[in-house]
């Protein structure tokens, strides 16, 4: 129980310096700052752009001046000489004067430069009503004529929400892949860095060495990752909680309930979709790397060599990474299913051999086990070999400390 306790010491004091730190904090919400700014700069734009485009509107035509009067895109004047003066002051970015003859409107627009297509559509909606109502006062049609021309088209939707057809599933299926796996990509990417330069900050201090003379080095070797996931598990909760926040507002802001009210069905399913083997093999893929992180950040005898020492990782995810990619059109070739057992890359192939169908449940547990089998062993070993990594100061090159330290560990 005393060492737990000592584990979990090192596990919080581990996690409470690495969220403290500024950088930590800006990979966390630099993403959304940008996104936030963009967003009240668009709605100002948006705002100076629907103010500069208010047209007048001169028309004596109530039929058409009630319509647009509900909008915000017009403003209605009495007569022409108080709608220049309007657009001279700068109220309006012109004006349409709309003269009204026994048998067709007549509309001018006065303006520096031409009408916004927008304002243009919804003007000609109003103006193409109030000419139909003229035709047909003109035409002087009997009651059952009229009936007639005002007879409109029967339209019936009949439909089965419940269900996506089965490319609809394929594709978010696809998706939710590629999800699972960019983000496995950039949280090794991030924290295998992260941990290697944490343990190589440590590498010889007498701090150590008075650490491993009160508690195991394996043990403390185990509160440094348990801290590192702690913080990936913060950053993503914070993500989360963002996320929840954004899909349950985002239905009240006008300018967005729209578009995502038709994505909203897509979202459900990939999030449905969240949890399967792909996320278990991700989940498994990250602690892999991250603890081997730890081995790289231990070898090195300087913190500023962290860097060097976990480009093996780097290289392991660009391999996996680009491998899922061009593999996507051919997960059947051998390539794709050697790959899909081993640990490491199996976390960007087997799930893709399930989303394609190319691989039975049964295959993916086998891969599974294998990886569990890899990492338990992983890191069994590392804990042995950890002390022995972090007290040398020797300065002989990375591989040279590796082999020391198996030689002592034999010994």
């Amino acid at each position: 129980v005393k060492i737990m306790n000592k584990t979990w010491l090192v596990a919080k004091e581990t996690y409470r310096r690495e969220v403290k730190n500024w950088s930590f904090l800006l990979m966390i919400f630099a993403p959304f700052i940008v996104l936030i700014i963009s967003f009240f700069f668009g709605m100002s734009s948006s705002s100076a752009f629907d103010d500069n485009t208010k047209v007048g509107i001169v028309s004596q035509n109530e039929g058409l001046v009630q319509p647009l009067k509900k909008t915000k895109d017009f403003d209605m004047y009495k007569n022409k000489t108080k709608a220049e003066k309007a657009y001279q002051a700068g109220d309006v970015s012109g004006y349409i004067v709309v003269e009204n003859t026994s048998a067709q409107l007549e509309a001018t627009y006065y303006g520096t430069e031409r009408l916004d297509s927008d304002l243009k559509e919804e003007l000609m909606r109003g103006l193409n009503a109030q000419q139909q109502v003229l035709n047909l006062k003109n035409a002087k049609l009997s009651e059952q004529q009229l009936k007639s021309l005002s007879q409109k088209v029967k339209f019936t939707e009949k439909t089965n929400s419940k269900k996506l057809d089965a490319n609809d599933e394929k594709n978010l299926k696809t998706a939710t892949f590629w999800i699972l796996i960019f983000v496995l990509y950039f949280l090794v990417q991030t924290y295998s860095t992260i941990m290697a330069q944490d343990i190589a900050s440590e590498k010889g201090t007498k701090i150590m060495e008075m650490i491993f003379s009160s508690m195991p080095g394996g043990n403390y070797f185990d509160g440094k990752v348990l801290g590192i996931f702690m913080e990936i598990l913060t950053q993503l909760i914070i993500y989360a909680l963002m996320f929840s926040g954004f899909y349950y507002l985002a239905p009240q802001i006008d300018r967005v309930k729209e578009t995502f009210a038709q994505v909203k069905p897509a979202i459900d399913q990939v999030l449905g979709q969240i949890i399967s083997w792909g996320l278990v093999f991700v989940i498994l893929g990250l602690i892999l790397y991250i603890v081997y992180a730890a081995v790289c950040g231990a070898i090195v005898t300087k913190a500023e060599d962290a860097n060097k020492a976990v480009q093996p990782l780097v290289y392991l995810t660009l391999l996996g990474l680009f491998s899922s990619m061009s593999l996507s059109n051919n997960p059947d070739s051998i390539f794709a299913i050697i790959m899909s057992y081993v640990p490491f890359l199996s976390s960007f192939l087997m799930p893709l051999r399930l989303i394609k169908g190319n691989a039975t449940n049964l295959e993916a547990g086998v891969s599974m086990v294998i990886l569990v089998i890899f990492l338990m062993g992983s890191i069994l070993w590392i804990r042995k070999i950890y002390p022995s990594l972090i007290l040398q100061t020797d300065d002989n090159g990375m591989w040279k400390n590796m082999k020391r330290a198996l030689q002592g560990i034999k010994e």
